[in-house]
């Protein structure tokens, strides 16, 4: 079953820049949130907010910096992971942007293609546009972003590892598995 808008901020949530809001509480809160919604990604989950529990916010800051600022093939950004700096990169992002404004998401400090972006793009597109940006270019992109993380020591691969078990929901054959369970 598609997880709701909530589960998607959740997700956001966890890979928006430390210094934006909240601090670690806002972490633990999105935390239980995507744990609800897929109990498969629970572990991970802790195993971030283990990593973070005894960073202060300009430590977490700068964790953040080196884990996805710093270094291209860990950018956040979809089009480019997909794309590099392309125009098939350019043609992404107007299509992001004109789903954020169709569906009344705020365009933030990052580029549309950012996976915060994208991942509320998803939590409120109808269910065909979700399922197969889901499986197909945004699957792509975080799995790369995942694989690229998991070369260093960072708490935020076990929240890329549960935005890829959360965009797995999106898939008809994960709806088709949940009904021959029930």
């Amino acid at each position: 079953m598609r997880p709701g808008p909530e589960v998607h901020d959740a997700l956001a949530c966890l890979l928006t820049y430390p210094g934006e809001a909240g601090g670690v509480e806002r972490y633990t809160a999105a935390v239980a949130v995507v744990g609800r919604a897929c109990p498969e990604s629970a572990e991970e989950l802790r195993g971030f907010l283990e990593g973070i529990a005894t960073l202060d916010g300009g430590r977490l800051e700068e964790l953040y910096t080196r884990t996805f600022d710093n270094v291209a093939d860990r950018s956040l950004e979809v089009g480019w992971q997909l794309f590099g700096e392309n125009y098939a990169r350019g043609v992404l992002m107007v299509r992001f942007r004109a789903l954020m404004r169709e569906h009344g998401i705020t365009e933030q400090t990052e580029l549309p293609d950012h996976l915060t972006h994208v991942l509320a793009v998803l939590g409120r597109v109808p269910d065909k546009l979700a399922s197969a940006l889901a499986a197909g270019q945004v699957h792509q992109a975080v799995e790369k972003i995942h694989e690229n993380l998991a070369t260093i020591e960072s708490p935020w691969v076990g929240v890329l590892g549960a935005t890829l078990r959360v965009l797995e929901l999106h898939s008809p054959l994960a709806d088709a598995a949940q009904e021959a369970v029930r």
